[in-house]
């Protein structure tokens, strides 16, 4: 598989996915967030600029994610995901496409 192939995994069949970062004390805070686009190298999420997640990304620059899929049956039948990287702010230029995306 390549990186476009787990991100559509992330994307389509996870989609809420546990985000960790650290916090000012560097103690380790996770919560659950929405894969809401990937593209074939990234994937795309949106948080409020209020939120403590949203100043950790902007101080530390980096997440880890990780998801797992419903599946029926045992672990052996469902699929689990682990990434980390770097984030980036991508601005509001993709926000209409995401929040076109939001059940209503």
């Amino acid at each position: 598989m390549d990186a476009k192939e787990y991100l559509q995994i992330l994307h389509k069949e996870i989609h809420s996915t546990a985000f960790a970062t650290v916090d000012e004390s560097r103690l380790p805070q996770v919560r659950i967030i929405d894969i809401m686009l990937v593209d074939d190298d990234s994937l795309y999420f949106i948080t409020a600029k209020g939120k403590e997640f949203y100043r950790q990304l902007e101080k530390q620059k980096f997440v880890a994610i990780t998801g797992m899929t419903s599946g029926s049956g045992d672990s052996l039948t469902k699929k689990a995901i682990s990434i980390r990287g770097k984030v980036r702010n991508v601005g509001q230029h993709l926000l209409n496409e995401v929040l076109n995306k939001i059940p209503t």
